[in-house]
């Protein structure tokens, strides 16, 4: 179930180059995201995952290859507009915090709304980079839905988000969405197997029963990065279904939680068999 990137082709425009041009230099693993990036590009992007900096490097790339001038591969990260946005001073890079413990109010969605409507300063392109955008307040997110639909040509958003599912499925829907794999199993090999235990859960948690006892057998004899990596992904895999409006919303919440309390048991170094064994005991 490919459920981070179902409808991301929908949700592509053409902006004159392709992920193809890009350079991703600093950005590892994630083979997926690499893969959903390449063709059109879209004008708004959800970045989730636990990890703030890799989401901040992935946001980077994606706004500085915006306002490159390159005739070549974006971003150049040599052409004085790189050199601005990797000093954070370039005029059409546009950052969004939060103030501690606060959330983002309907004001700063506000002034948004009213600045995108002006030509970028310098370069082709201008782009709003919202660090922490799960912390947006409701009203805040409903001012947000039409220019996420509608923006201007030359306007590209960048939502950072640790948890999506704070977002309204209104927002999410008007986004890509590009979930994040933990860096503990970001290499290619890894993250391949991690995506194959992925898709091997989510057909025995379909078909329930034998199936999902026999997954869970062969899941203590799997390696702990790659078990890290699958927990996340498979977490953010029900976020995702969640967010789709699936009828059977209690069965999916069940598994938002479960997954989520994984992540957390993680942390006391917990052995594949009482993780199996934890999923067996919730969803069988």
């Amino acid at each position: 179930m490919d459920c981070s990137f179902a409808s991301a082709i929908e949700m592509r425009r053409k902006i004159g180059y392709t992920s193809s041009d890009m350079n991703m230099t600093g950005f590892t693993g994630n083979a997926r995201i690499k893969e959903t990036l390449r063709g059109e590009l879209g004008h708004a992007y959800l970045i989730s995952g636990p990890e703030a900096d890799e989401r901040r490097t992935l946001a980077g790339i994606l706004a500085c290859a915006r306002i490159c001038q390159s005739a070549g591969k974006r971003p150049c990260n040599t052409c004085p507009a790189c050199e601005k946005a990797k000093r954070e001073i370039h005029p059409d890079i546009l950052r969004i915090n939060r103030e501690a413990g606060k959330e983002i109010p309907v004001g700063a969605i506000r002034q948004i709304v009213h600045d995108a409507a002006t030509l970028p300063n310098e370069a082709e392109h201008k782009v709003y980079l919202i660090e922490e955008a799960d912390a947006l307040n409701q009203s805040a997110q409903n001012a947000f839905l039409k220019i996420l639909e509608e923006p201007p040509s030359f306007v590209t958003f960048l939502l950072l988000a640790e948890n999506p599912l704070r977002l309204l499925p209104t927002v999410r829907s008007r986004c890509v969405h590009l979930s994040l794999v933990p860096e503990a199993s970001a290499s290619e090999a890894e993250e391949g197997e991690v995506i194959e235990l992925r898709d091997e859960f989510w057909k025995a948690y379909t078909s329930g029963g034998l199936d999902l006892l026999h997954f869970c057998v062969g899941l203590e004899k799997t390696e702990r990065q790659v078990i890290e990596g699958f927990i996340e992904v498979t977490y953010m895999c029900f976020i995702e279904a969640l967010g789709q409006g699936d009828a059977n919303r209690a069965k999916l919440q069940t598994g938002v939680r479960l997954f989520d309390n994984l992540r957390d048991d993680l942390r006391f170094n917990v052995s594949a068999g009482h993780i199996s064994g934890k999923i067996l005991a919730t969803l069988l």
